[in-house]
């Protein structure tokens, strides 16, 4: 099967850590690290086409989706932080 499927937190996910610049601070292990940490916390949210979600998700639904995408990757940095890996 040829889908081109995705996880919408994973996208929210990844222009969070763009906006806050941390491929700057971290390793590409680290930042592997803090993406499994931080969508392990998340639940799943599969589209097919973006407008598929803007069509079936409200604007309050997408804002409560990005306030839980910085709630678990403080949690996520957090946890990185008190327990650093050798690299």
């Amino acid at each position: 099967m040829d889908a081109d499927i995705r996880n919408y937190y994973e996208i929210l996910l990844e222009q969070t850590v763009t906006d806050r610049k941390l491929a700057e601070q971290f390793t590409r292990s680290q930042l592997a690290d803090l993406f499994c940490l931080t969508l392990n916390q998340m639940p799943c949210r599969y589209f097919r086409h973006r407008v598929d979600l803007s069509a079936y998700a409200s604007s309050d639904e997408l804002v409560a989706m990005q306030k839980n995408v910085d709630e678990a990757l403080t949690r996520a940095l957090n946890y990185i932080e008190r327990h650093p890996r050798e690299e």
